[in-house]
């Protein structure tokens, strides 16, 4: 799954224990075992990562800051207070805690959105709200080609 790219968007039902289906194409390199990380992301959107990318991006980062910094000791414990870890049952659904659901204001619909690297997941009135025109869209990429930044 370290190759695993995430593009596309995906609308989906949120069901009473506050599971939403990964897409398949968005499983497929890790099996039924998958698990991902969610965290609250910027602009009322949860923040979904791999496994291994929230291992190599985060966690390996994390054991190296000193737990006796008191300024870092205690966001770490505000993040991890937040974050939760899910692994895909046989339907391939992740589930939500309350709080990140809360966060993304997320009732009974959400959107999957492909970040190439990451998933967010969002309402469909923030997403329609998010969306750029194509102009835009070829201007962020012509950015990435000429200085690898957005």
């Amino acid at each position: 799954m370290a190759d695993q790219v995430y593009i596309g968007f995906h609308p989906h039902s949120i069901d009473a224990q506050r599971r939403v289906a990964i897409p398949k194409e968005w499983r497929k390199d890790a099996g039924d075992d998958a698990v991902f990380y969610l965290l609250p992301g910027r602009n009322q959107t949860i923040q979904v990562l791999p496994k291994e990318l929230f291992e190599k991006e985060i966690l390996d980062k994390v054991r190296k800051v000193s737990f006796a910094n008191a300024e870092k000791s205690q966001a770490l414990a505000m993040i991890g207070a937040k974050a939760s870890r899910s692994s895909c049952d046989k339907q391939g659904r992740i589930t939500m805690t309350q709080e990140l659901m809360e966060h993304a204001s997320l009732k009974g619909e959400a959107i999957m959105v492909g970040s190439f690297t990451t998933i967010q997941i969002m309402t469909p009135e923030r997403w329609s709200q998010s969306s750029m025109r194509t102009e835009d869209v070829l201007d962020q990429i012509e950015r990435i080609q000429e200085s690898g930044e957005l």
